[in-house]
């Protein structure tokens, strides 16, 4: 049923391109709000050596059936191809197939039955009334052998200690996961029958029947699917707004959007931006305390001439290692005008450290890692380089993020009469997202 409601959209990339495509089920007029021309955001490549090369692991995975045929029907089904569940970890300088998060067998025997008998013990004395509010207080409900490894891994993947970030960021990297794979597979699988385990324990996506998806343009890179997306919106004639001032009022009991060119009344408003960014929309003053952290990396691209992993990606789950994650690029998407295949690094790097300012300098040692990690073979050399630093890659939430999320929320429900939607805000997946635009429709 259409609607046909004035909805604008504020933000860019991915998140405001879906939103806006599955508004367009119930609405012709929509525009999108962005304080960027580039309104494809972080799904833009980057160009080396004659290729467009995606700025890290940029699938559409972890996708059931309902989110795979939204995307195949905004995308284009000629255009997305599914490819599977195609991650791996390195844990103990170990690969485990098709399964992202730490797989801690690798650590020994010894290790895994002192885990399970510590995440048991921790389990029982737990404390219902006790609340998780950094991922210090989440740590704490795990096993002392894993939590002293999650506590380094806090501050290399994010910069930041466990007690200045939200429990919230066990979401945003395999390695900081709540769920724990500390045992065979088979073994898991039979305990996460039980809900005590079912809440702590990981396995792989195969054994519990769930679906793997990852969509992927072939031979292309992710801002090929994106390029889709804009012209797809185009024809449906969603508007495209760039300003760079934009504040949201109520004013005699009507909703208005001011920007830097115009005034608007919208029936709804969806703002899918960061938490900090859309605070700022607003006059009245929800919290003085940050919310979001941006982390810092280096991504290195590697052009080589054979790559014998299968893998889209492989995780470095081994606080020890300077790469968080190598990417596959050249698996399913470009090559150099050469031919070369390519892959490329992702190393969490604060900008005052000695790797940031001096890169080449640990150039050799992040190689042996690649090597060890088995994404090309352990004599193959590169045949070039070359070295990105980006300031802000990763959004991570801050402690104070959910007091302050509620509060905005309290906010919308009384003065803003609950007509401006925040879908999606602290989730980092894909699939949570679609779901959580699909809630936001139902209640325009």
């Amino acid at each position: 049923m259409r609607k046909n409601k004035k909805i604008l959209i504020i933000g860019n990339g991915f998140r405001a391109m879906m939103t806006a495509y599955l508004c367009s089920k119930i609405s012709d007029d929509i525009t999108i709000v962005s304080n960027s021309d580039n309104i494809h955001g972080i799904m833009s490549p980057l160009e080396w050596e004659g290729g467009n090369f995606d700025k890290g692991y940029q699938f559409f995975d972890g996708l059931n059936i309902n989110d795979k045929n939204i995307l195949e029907e905004f995308v284009g089904n000629d255009v997305l191809y599914n490819f599977g569940y195609g991650a791996s970890t390195f844990t103990n300088n170990k690969i485990y197939e098709n399964h992202a998060i730490p797989y801690w067998p690798h650590k020994g025997i010894f290790f895994i039955l002192k885990s399970l008998f510590e995440m048991i013990h921790l389990g029982i004395k737990k404390k219902d009334n006790i609340k998780i509010v950094s991922f210090e207080d989440l740590i704490k409900t795990l096993p002392k052998s894993i939590g002293k490894i999650l506590d380094k891994a806090c501050l290399r993947n994010t910069g930041l200690l466990p007690t200045e970030v939200s429990h919230l960021v066990s979401n945003f990297s395999p390695l900081l996961h709540y769920r724990q794979t500390i045992l065979p597979e088979k073994i898991s699988f039979l305990l996460k029958k039980i809900k005590f385990f079912d809440k702590r324990i990981a396995c792989r996506r195969k054994i519990l029947k769930l679906d793997e998806v990852s969509l992927y343009p072939k031979g292309k890179y992710i801002g090929y699917a994106s390029k889709m997306m804009e012209h797809k919106l185009t024809k449906f004639g969603v508007n495209f707004l760039l300003s760079k001032n934009t504040k949201v009022y109520i004013k005699n009991n009507e909703l208005e959007l001011k920007t830097q060119d115009s005034i608007t009344h919208p029936d709804a408003l969806i703002m899918v931006a960061e938490l900090d960014d859309i605070l700022s929309f607003f006059d009245e003053e929800i919290t003085k305390e940050k919310n979001n952290h941006y982390v810092s990396q280096i991504f290195i691209f590697f052009s080589v001439k054979n790559i014998i992993s299968k893998h889209q990606y492989v995780h470095g789950n081994d606080v020890n290692f300077f790469i968080n994650r190598i990417n596959n690029l050249s698996l399913y998407g470009e090559k150099t005008s050469k031919g070369e295949k390519v892959i490329s690094v992702e190393i969490p790097a604060k900008m005052s450290s000695e790797i940031w300012s001096n890169t080449e300098k640990y150039l050799e040692k992040i190689w042996s890692e690649v090597q060890s990690m088995q994404m090309i073979d352990k004599n193959e050399k590169f045949i070039n380089y070359k070295i990105f630093k980006i300031p802000k890659t990763v959004c991570v939430p801050l402690k104070n993020f959910e007091n302050s999320k509620e509060k905005l929320e309290d906010l919308v429900k009384t003065k803003y009469e609950n007509k401006i939607f925040f879908p999606g805000l602290g989730e980092i997946t894909r699939k949570k997202f679609i779901n959580s635009v699909e809630r936001c429709i139902k209640n325009i």
